[in-house]
């Protein structure tokens, strides 16, 4: 009886550690499942909402965009209009009528040239800028307006230093020439007042949220992490993998340097955009998650053991 008694008790502690082990297994694939999922949903919501964000900067700054150069067309054209009637009531074309009409119209200067390029006559808050535009204002596509008064030409061009000037130029109505007139937008005001993709990207944490990366053109132009920025995509090893693996609703895994991690590609109409979140924070919760569900259940089990093995002892020293 005695031996019947030791192997049913060793088949029920045998068949206690395979329920365990088994339990174990179930919850951890389940939670390991669950938490990928979430983190999927999770980057996928990110990366649709930096996707439709982008769309929205990119709009706003463009309608920006059009809006100052169209007032700068209509300030040249004004421009034109009041030389010509200026030299037509019997005035001359001087650097205090330019001056007079640069408060009037609110641009930072004025230029007008003859038919060959030459400057006829200029005002400006900034001598030095005024001279870096007399030089661009000789751009064949420019001096070809001098004929026709009908048409205008106007852009927006970015300087080194971050601040970035509109231009705008159409043909003398008193004389053959093109008259010209700039906008100067400081470095300061374009970092505060210009909507720019890496200030959307300023609150995700790289730890926490991972690492999101808007390229263009094949460069790296806003990122979370910041060492990224201006970087080649090609030289970028993890986005090069993403491009081969990933796509815009699921999730991948990867290898970044060594360490695992997941990411997701999305093509938004002008830019890509990638994301990648290392698998220590994929699974974040997975131990806590698991530990909840074999804690109890080992406790129980234990309890039930001891539970049935004093009832054992009990009846058989009862039965002596």
């Amino acid at each position: 009886m005695d031996i019947r008694r030791r192997i049913k008790v060793k088949r029920f502690w045998i068949f206690g550690i395979l329920l365990g082990i088994c339990v174990t297994a179930a919850s951890l694939y389940y939670f390991f499942q669950a938490e990928k999922k979430e983190a999927e949903n999770r980057m996928v919501k990110t990366v649709n909402y930096v996707k439709v964000q982008c769309s929205t900067y990119t709009h706003y700054n463009e309608a920006s965009e059009s809006k100052s150069l169209l007032r700068a067309i209509e300030s040249a054209r004004q421009m034109s209009t009041n030389i010509d009637m200026e030299t037509e009531n019997g005035g001359r074309l001087s650097q205090e009528f330019l001056k007079e009409n640069l408060q009037t119209l609110w641009v930072d200067g004025i230029l007008v040239l003859d038919a060959e390029g030459k400057t006829v006559c200029k005002y400006s808050m900034d001598e030095a800028l005024t001279n870096e535009i007399t030089d661009y204002l000789q751009k064949d596509i420019i001096m070809d307006f001098t004929g026709y008064e009908e048409r205008s030409y106007s852009e927006r061009f970015a300087r080194k230093d971050g601040s970035y000037i509109d231009i705008a130029a159409c043909a003398r109505k008193d004389a053959p020439g093109i008259v010209a007139i700039y906008y100067y937008t400081s470095p300061e005001f374009t970092r505060n007042y210009t909507l720019t993709i890496q200030s959307l990207l300023k609150g995700y944490n790289t730890e926490k949220d991972g690492t999101i990366i808007v390229a263009d053109k094949g460069k790296i132009i806003a990122s979370n992490d910041e060492k990224l920025l201006a970087q080649d995509v090609a030289d970028n090893e993890i986005i090069q993998k993403m491009k081969k693996h990933t796509d815009s609703r699921h999730i991948f895994h990867l290898k970044n340097k060594g360490t695992g991690c997941y990411g997701i590609m999305l093509k938004q109409r002008d830019y890509y955009i990638y994301m990648y979140l290392p698998d220590k924070e994929v699974f974040s919760n997975l131990p806590l998650s698991v530990t909840g569900v074999v804690f109890p259940l080992s406790y129980h089990s234990l309890v039930f053991m001891v539970l049935i093995y004093t009832t054992n002892l009990h009846i058989r020293n009862r039965n002596r």
